[in-house]
């Protein structure tokens, strides 16, 4: 999946608006929010490769909320496939883990 930068920053700025925040405030979060759903992604496979799918499932959840919520509409969407799809899903995980990675890789933080 390829991401467009114009794409993430209108997301944002729908977020931005939504929580009565300037988009410049959001986008100084975004950075830390793009780091710690890295992370849970580790989290995710582990939780697969120990078979454990309600932890798959939860850690998905989290990801989606987080992402959602800073209008990164990209990694949610993956992330809820995951969520409801368990370990059946697991397989998902790596179009996760690269759609976050474009977007770090966007440099978007102010």
């Amino acid at each position: 999946m390829s991401l467009k930068k114009d794409d993430i920053l209108d997301g944002i700025e729908v977020a931005a608006q939504r929580m009565g925040l300037d988009n410049e405030d959001l986008l100084e979060m975004i950075g830390d929010v793009i780091e710690d759903c890295i992370e849970k992604v580790v989290l995710i496979r582990e939780a697969g490769a120990a078979g454990n799918a309600d932890q798959v499932s939860a850690v998905a959840h989290d990801i989606k909320g987080s992402t959602i919520n800073y209008g990164l509409e990209a990694p949610s969407a993956i992330a809820k496939e995951i969520e409801l799809g368990k370990l059946e899903a697991i397989d998902r995980v790596d179009a996760l883990s690269d759609v976050l990675e474009q977007i770090k890789a966007m440099d978007i933080g102010v």
